[in-house]
């Protein structure tokens, strides 16, 4: 039974590699037979159909469209510098702030108190060093117990310039200008140092994140125009304006980009919103450009068929940058030149053409 079933692997096996081999070998037959319908269409005076391109010195204008999410230029949470009990909320979530207005006010009573200690301390330790200054000049004390005095006001005066300063921060103020997307803290509500208080957003001035493909890099600007639609509002066209482009290849081989836009007086755009931006991508000079299509091998190693009398001349060429799909040709074609742009993967070099509506 055993001996069957190898016997029976064997064959499917044999028969497995045959008609790989035959396949092989049909399509040879099939690429030396197609060659030699070639030579013999060339023979017999028949030609190969193509579409061709005149050159021109173009300047191609084209449009890359990419899509992203809005993000705040400014997205921040307000952190307590001071501890306290909180006795005032002034602003609450949704409300708009500007640098400087006071949020909230922490208990300053004890903090009031040092102060007041404190610069009394530093005012009566700047007479007692003009009172020894002047001794000193009359030789009634040592100098030594001036160097005392004065260094007992610089530390008493750090310690003034201190308790200011924690007073000061019992008025929580708002960083920036924005709107407070959430809060934290309600009146009678104990709160430490390092504490968020809230978090307030710049909705006005919004940021779009893009990555650019290395082809369309070459090809935008810093401060450059960018139009950004959304579907929320269909019938609207926002402007911006790419503040930022990567000097380093990422992921893809792509480069980051960032475009700035200011939001209209009623603040139409929101942060999270997914946007579609238009990017115009303008050569910067004028030149030849063809076809993706009409590029024969790779953009490294590349070459294009042109006509000449009727026959297709296969000529190697040097490309430059990519925009929509058209290769700029930095080197090997010319003005007038006309090159194959459809059906140059059926040709060889010097075959018989005729330029045709494929």
């Amino acid at each position: 039974m055993k001996k069957k079933k190898n016997i029976r692997r064997v064959l499917s096996l044999v028969i497995i590699a045959a008609c790989c081999g035959l396949i092989f070998m049909q399509l040879k037959s099939n690429k030396e037979e197609t060659k030699k319908i070639a030579e013999l269409a060339n023979i017999k005076g028949q030609y190969y159909p193509v579409k061709a391109l005149i050159i021109e010195p173009t300047n191609p204008n084209a449009k890359i469209t990419t899509t992203g999410f809005l993000q705040s230029e400014t997205d921040l949470n307000l952190i307590s510098e001071t501890q306290g009990r909180i006795i005032a909320v002034y602003k609450e979530k949704g409300d708009y702030v500007n640098k400087g207005d006071i949020i909230a006010k922490v208990d300053d009573e004890l903090l009031r108190a040092q102060l007041n200690a404190t610069k009394a301390a530093y005012e009566q330790l700047e007479k007692e060093v003009a009172r020894f200054t002047k001794l000193v000049e009359e030789n009634a004390v040592t100098s030594q117990k001036l160097e005392e005095i004065q260094l007992n006001l610089e530390t008493t005066k750090a310690k003034y310039v201190s308790a200011k300063k924690q007073l000061e921060d019992t008025n929580i103020k708002a960083p920036i200008n924005g709107f407070i997307e959430s809060d934290n803290i309600e009146v009678g509500q104990f709160i430490g140092g390092g504490a968020v208080i809230c978090n307030i957003i710049d909705a006005k001035n919004l940021t779009l994140k893009l990555d650019i493909s290395e082809q369309d890099y070459a090809n935008i600007k810093l401060g450059q125009t960018v139009d950004i639609t959304s579907s929320v509002f269909p019938n609207q066209t926002f402007r911006g304006t790419i503040s930022y482009i990567g000097k380093k290849a990422g992921y893809g081989n792509s480069f980051s980009a960032e475009i700035k836009l200011a939001n209209t007086n009623d603040n139409l755009l929101k942060a999270g919103m997914f946007v579609t931006a238009s990017i115009s991508l303008q050569s910067e000079t004028t030149g030849i450009f063809v076809p993706r299509r009409a590029i024969v091998g790779s953009l490294k190693d590349a070459s294009v068929y042109v006509i000449n009398d009727n026959k297709s001349i296969l000529k190697k060429v040097i490309t430059g940058n990519t925009i929509d799909g058209q290769v700029q040709i930095v080197e090997g074609l010319k003005d007038g030149d006309s090159v194959i742009v459809e059906g140059n993967y059926n040709i060889y070099d010097q075959a018989d053409v005729k330029v045709m509506n494929l």
